[in-house]
């Protein structure tokens, strides 16, 4: 009686431990085939180079849309090609989502477009410098680097920025700059992020 009883023990357990690895291994196809498991996250790439982006007899503006409304940039293709079309590969690949104006400078500039959020972040490739005579001046829209973009506020102080080359000039949304211009900062940085949900390039 023992041994009959041992071995219906036994049996107890081998289907007990069969049905609990049945029920993990629905379970797990469940999951995996739902919602349930969150995505692998995105991470911004960074690119070699830029691809050509710009097309001759077309006219690009980009609306750069921020916590606090919009801006209007008419981009230069023809005195800034190298610049604006680096600002336009990088905005079409949503590389400037969610990312922030980092540093805020009172009369002087507001800047954005680094994926770091420290000043050091670049697109992956240095940019061939455009050469052009515009006039650096209030509103004026410059490229840092690759992917790194500054625009003048109203009044800013521009005898600083000889070194840079003019690639657009804000022809709406001036109030958006000057409340960026104005944010409570830590140093150059403000101290509650000013966001960029996207920058949408407008072809004419």
């Amino acid at each position: 009686m023992e041994f009959a009883k041992d071995i219906v023990k036994s049996n107890k357990k081998i289907l007990l431990l069969t049905l609990g690895l049945l029920v993990m291994s629905v379970v797990g196809i469940f999951f995996m085939n739902s919602d349930v498991v969150s995505p692998t996250p995105i991470v911004i790439g960074l690119y070699s180079q830029p691809e050509a982006m710009i097309e001759k007899g077309v006219d690009y503006q980009a609306i750069i849309k921020t916590i606090y409304g919009d801006i209007e940039v008419e981009l230069y293709e023809e005195e800034s090609p190298n610049a604006v079309n680096s600002f336009i590969f990088l905005a079409k690949k949503n590389f400037y989502n969610d990312l922030t104006f980092h540093k805020v400078i009172k009369d002087f500039v507001i800047q954005a477009g680094d994926h770091l959020g420290d000043g050091n972040g670049n697109p992956g490739y240095v940019l061939e410098s455009d050469v052009n005579d515009i006039e650096m001046k209030e509103y004026s829209m410059s490229m840092v680097n690759g992917s790194q973009f500054f625009i003048v506020p109203s009044g800013g102080d521009t005898s600083q920025l000889g070194g840079y080359v003019v690639m657009g000039r804000v022809i709406s949304g001036f109030a958006v700059v000057d409340v960026i211009e104005k944010v409570v900062v830590d140093g150059y940085t403000p101290r509650n992020d000013v966001t960029i949900s996207s920058i949408l390039i407008v072809e004419k």
